[in-house]
């Protein structure tokens, strides 16, 4: 079982849902899903397995960054 959350840039959850996948490559790809059909691609998000290992993420300052870039 997985998690994922995202986020808008003040701070407030845009996604907060559970995820089921067979292994870490099915979550990422559901995840990444999700974010495409919520319309939430840009913003920060993390998966992680329901032992609190990070699977995928994108952090805030991580998009400032890449879009300075």
């Amino acid at each position: 079982m997985y998690h994922i959350t995202a986020f808008d840039n003040e701070g407030n959850k845009l996604i907060d849902q559970s995820i089921e996948a067979q292994n870490d490559t099915q979550a990422k790809e559901k995840g990444q899903a999700i974010l495409q059909e919520k319309e939430a691609t840009g913003s920060p998000f993390r998966i992680i397995h329901n032992s609190g290992r990070l699977i995928d993420f994108l952090s805030h300052k991580g998009k400032s960054a890449k879009e300075k870039a």
